[in-house]
């Protein structure tokens, strides 16, 4: 069978003109927690172009142009409708934006899918979605795939990376004694001497809605500069903004 010249893989960036710049920056950045990726200011045009980042590398566009009109909202015009974002919690991060003073509409079941879903509005009346994962997605192999992600080589060189799975007020107890602040770790792991590391016993105790509690046996392989070693962890992961962040971590030698 011939595969068509064009291959579709996924979707790169969703373009979003909004009326006020410095609002919707800060609805993007701080409610919603997207990564900052570039920020450009361009004279001639008297545009700001704005490029955000989801976790899986996906991006929206926010433009600022003067004199934009006004999107349609009711009724609802063709063409693009809403944007979705899927996630793990819709309720705790429902809960999360009703609590910052954003008007978030009542889960709801999809009739073909079984999963929940709620809309809400960016500061442009944008609607917006938060769509549940795919229930064989639970809350256990969830963490246990950002906690990995953690012992990856890639992602433990990338400070974008390290900024999106740990909290603002991270800190670690690391199994030499040393606490570590989210900034102090992130320099440090930049020119770590990487070893191979694997999981084992893993559990989660959900302790709240929006707080997990992980622990963990640790082997990391013996490289020229250490030998192999053994550690008991645990980890503290909050929901903030719709995401999954490492809020502290502990380690504890073993024998």
């Amino acid at each position: 069978m011939r595969l068509p010249a064009m291959q579709l893989e996924r979707i790169h960036h969703v373009a979003i003109i909004c009326s006020d710049y410095a609002v919707s920056k800060r609805f993007y950045t701080e409610v919603l927690g997207l990564r900052v990726v570039a920020e450009n200011y361009r004279a001639a045009r008297d545009s700001y172009k704005l490029d955000l980042a989801l976790p899986d590398g996906s991006q929206i566009e926010l433009f600022s142009f003067p004199d934009a009109p006004a999107r349609p909202t009711r009724p609802e015009a063709q063409g693009l409708r809403h944007l979705s974002f899927e996630m793990h919690d819709v309720q705790a991060a429902a809960d999360e934006l009703s609590a910052q003073g954003i008007a978030v509409e009542p889960l709801r079941i999809d009739e073909y899918t079984g999963r929940r879903f709620t809309f809400f509005a960016d500061p442009d009346g944008l609607p917006l979605e938060l769509y549940e994962a795919a229930p064989g997605k639970d809350l256990e192999a969830f963490l246990l795939e950002l906690e990995g992600a953690l012992h990856l080589r890639e992602v433990r060189a990338s400070a974008a990376r390290l900024e999106e799975l740990l909290d603002d007020d991270f800190h670690e107890l690391g199994v030499s004694g040393t606490v570590w602040t989210r900034a102090a770790i992130i320099e440090a792991l930049r020119d770590e001497a990487f070893s191979e590391r694997t999981i084992s016993d893993f559990r989660v105790l959900r302790m709240a809605p929006d707080v997990a509690l992980v622990t963990y046996r640790a082997h990391r392989e013996a490289i020229p500069q250490r030998p192999a070693a053994n550690s008991l962890r645990s980890s503290l992961w909050k929901l903030r903004a719709g995401r999954w962040r490492m809020a502290f971590h502990q380690g504890t030698p073993l024998a």
